[in-house]
Order: structure tokens, then C-alpha cells, then sequence
């Protein structure tokens, strides 16, 4: 069992040897008991990339739901384009040609063939936020589609597109109804960029509501023994689609080895997300630990160095 105790140590020595580590709090569960430490009063936070394991989920609960796209029930095979080409023109034939190749799966698992990050905040600050689906579908795409990992934040965001495009409902609204509601989360904020969801970024839950999520990915989908996800979708969510060579660090407490669908897969039996400024929800199925913190820390290796040597 992993000591709170043993973790707050940690993070105070940690904060005295780096001058400051800006963590706001710290949960652990392991076999049905919850521990949690405020460093700081609990109040919203920005999950930031956290938010798109909530995207995933939805996803999973649409297929479930064998909800239709022109006749046929969603899939992870599903075209992306015929729902969003009529809201932008893709002035390069090379973007055309490969954006008519996405599936679902593709920007489930960052496989689109752009090149890097180019949708954080900092690339989009002075794009109206309207605009920013054409910015996206008209940045250069210069690897074929299916062949290589790429973080970036347009798959999520394309993904909300299309599935207001499709279903006629914002994807926000869909994962209140669907997970927020059936997690007990009344209070949240998640502003749209233009009219959709932004889905990568921009929710601001509480700890207490964050670490509901990451229950569901330790209990296959399961929130008081009720079904919230389907349990085929968490496992598949959970397991690794791709290795991620490009994205591997050896020296970190958890090296991202590879990727299920919006989840890095890690070492022994770890899977994780993180978010910018130090949001994490670490699960370890086998030892029946869930992890999650809420950091203002803009350096995230540091905050994952409070469990070195203790997961």
C-alpha cells in the first residue's frame, strides 16, 4: 500500500530543493481506500489534456449506442470528412486527400500525419476561435495518414466537430448527460471555441469530481457498480494501439511507451494521462491504485517525481 504519509514527504522536499512545487493536490486509492491531501482549498481547476479522456469515453458510449452516421452505426472505421466538408475550404489537395482518409480511430490515436503540436494555446492565442477548424484543416499535413504518432490537440477538436456535425449535439452536452450526470458532477465549466466543444482543453473541474474519471478507467467503466462506459471500450482505451517511440523518455518516472486512445501506455502495468501544468490520473490496474493531482506546476517531470521509487 502506498502511503499518503510517505508522498507528502516527498512533495515538501521536493518544493524546498526546487524552491517551489506548485502542487494543489494529491489522491490516492488503492483496494477501495481513498486517501487525499489539499495542499491548497479545493476550487475548479483547468484539466487542460485531461479532458480528452472524457472525449474517448464518449466516443465509446456513441458506438455502444450504435449511434448513426448516414444509416450506419458509428465505428472506429467511421469517415470523418463527409460530415465537416461542407464547413471549410481545404485549399491543399495534399490536406484533402489525406483529411478523406480519417477515421475515428485515427483521431483517437493521433495518426492524422501532421507533424507536431500545433493547437495548444500558444499557437492559437490570436486565431479567432471560430476559425480555428480551418486553420487546422488547412495546416500543412505532410505524413500519410495511419503511419505515425504526432500529439496534438486538433484530433480531439476535430472530433467534437464532427460529432455536433453528425449527432446535432454539442459534445460537452453529451458528456454531461451521459458521464457527468451519472458521476454525480453538477458543477463544471467548458466554454466552446466558436459553437463546439474545444474537447482537448478548457474544462474546469474539482479534484474530488476529477478523480471520479480516473475510477472509471479503474473499474472498467464502473462508477457504484454502474456501468457508466462500456467495459470493452475502457479496456481497449487502456491497451496499446501504437508504440510511441518519438515520445519515450527513459529517465521519467513514467516513460510513455505507447498510446491507447487519448491514454499513454507505461511500464509495468502503468497508464496514465496528464495534462499541462501538472493534471494527472495514473492507474495501475493489477495493484488496484489510482493516482490523481491537481498541479499549477508548469515543469510536469517534477511533479511525477514525488512517486520515484514508491509505484
Amino acid at each position: 500500500m502506498i502511503d499518503i504519509n510517505v508522498v507528502k514527504e516527498k512533495v515538501n522536499k521536493l518544493s524546498k530543493r526546487l524552491d517551489s512545487l506548485n502542487i494543489d493536490s494529491i489522491f490516492i486509492e488503492q483496494d477501495g481506500k481513498l486517501d487525499s491531501f489539499f495542499y491548497n482549498a479545493e476550487k475548479s481547476h483547468e484539466l487542460r489534456s485531461c479532458a480528452k479522456l472524457l472525449v474517448s469515453m464518449a466516443i465509446g458510449i456513441a458506438i455502444e449506442d450504435k449511434m448513426l452516421v448516414d444509416g450506419v452505426p458509428l465505428s472506429l472505421d467511421t469517415k470523418i470528412y463527409p460530415s465537416i466538408k461542407k464547413l471549410v475550404d481545404i485549399k491543399s489537395k495534399n490536406n484533402l486527400s489525406k483529411i478523406q482518409k480519417w477515421t475515428v480511430k485515427n483521431l483517437l490515436t493521433h495518426t492524422t500525419g501532421y507533424e507536431s503540436q500545433m493547437m495548444s494555446e500558444r499557437y492559437i492565442k490570436d486565431i479567432e476561435k471560430n476559425e480555428l477548424l480551418n486553420y487546422a484543416l488547412n495546416y500543412d499535413i505532410p505524413f500519410e495518414v495511419g503511419t505515425r504518432f504526432a500529439y496534438n490537440n486538433v484530433e480531439p477538436f476535430v472530433l467534437s466537430v464532427f460529432f455536433q456535425e453528425t449527432f446535432g449535439v454539442n459534445l460537452k452536452d453529451y458528456i454531461n448527460e451521459k458521464i457527468f450526470k451519472n458521476l454525480n458532477i453538477e458543477e463544471f465549466e467548458w466554454n466552446n471555441y466558436g459553437k463546439y466543444c474545444p474537447a482537448s482543453t478548457g474544462l474546469y473541474l474539482k479534484h474530488s469530481d476529477f478523480h471520479k474519471i480516473g475510477q472509471l478507467l479503474l473499474n472498467n467503466g464502473k462508477y457504484n457498480d454502474e456501468q457508466i462506459i462500456p467495459e470493452n471500450w475502457i479496456r481497449e482505451m487502456s491497451s496499446m494501439q501504437l508504440e510511441t517511440p518519438s515520445a519515450y523518455k527513459p529517465e521519467r518516472v513514467l516513460p510513455k511507451i505507447g498510446i491507447g486512445y487519448y491514454t499513454f501506455i507505461s511500464r509495468d502495468g502503468y497508464i496514465f494521462r496528464d495534462g499541462s501544468n501538472g493534471q494527472y490520473i495514473i492507474v495501475n490496474k493489477e495493484k488496484k491504485l489510482l493516482i490523481t493531482i491537481m498541479s499549477s506546476e508548469k515543469d510536469m517531470k517534477t511533479v511525477t517525481e514525488i512517486l520515484r521509487n514508491i509505484i
